[in-house]
């Protein structure tokens, strides 16, 4: 689809008139027009002020095509398993997306990271069972059930089961990190 239908399509999906649109963009009526009819090219600096205004990322302008959803069946979960480690699950498509997302069962004890643990971009973690110590740097706080946090994973962190049962937490990673490099068998 060329940029100037998506532009149509997106504008139309947020029940905005081509008027309401250039009073936002400062764009002329009848370069929007041509825009949507592809009889003009616009400029970045055009396509950054309509995606603002329709509240788009301009990637979803410039890509041939959005990624399909990816369906991942409990079942078939691809898991991962390193060195003395729990088990990990990958909740999330397996390659190719900005997002990985994570099941973990700590074992009592367990220590996922340590003082100089860190990787690229950010980590979300959220407790489904039991309770785990996040740590990184001055900032300690145990987690329980139901309770999450966001780091940044640039700097030194870990999560430690400190309990004499089993945790489970999600934890999700942007940009991932953690490959599916030792894939189990059943």
């Amino acid at each position: 689809m060329s940029i100037g239908n998506k532009i149509r399509n997106y504008r139309q999906q947020a029940n905005m008139n081509i008027s309401k649109l250039c009073e936002i963009t400062d764009l002329s009526p009848g370069f929007i027009s041509q825009v949507e009819n592809d009889k003009v090219s616009l400029s970045l600096e055009s396509l950054k002020k309509i995606a603002s205004a329709l509240k788009i990322p301009i990637k979803n302008f410039l890509e041939e095509e959005l990624f399909q959803p990816e369906l991942v069946r409990k079942d078939f979960r691809p898991k991962i398993k390193l060195s003395e480690g729990p088990e990990i699950e990958v909740l999330s498509a397996a390659f190719g997306r900005q997002l990985q997302v994570l099941m973990v069962d700590l074992p009592s004890g367990y220590q996922a990271g340590n003082s100089t643990h860190t990787h690229e971009g950010e980590e979300f973690i959220t407790v489904l069972l039991g309770k785990v110590k996040i740590t990184q740097g001055d900032f300690v706080s145990i987690l329980e059930e139901g309770d999450s946090v966001h780091l940044d994973s640039t700097y030194p962190h870990l999560c430690q089961n400190v309990e004499e049962t089993p945790a489970k937490v999600i934890i999700a990673l942007t940009p991932p990190s953690l490959l599916p490099i030792c894939k189990i068998t059943e």
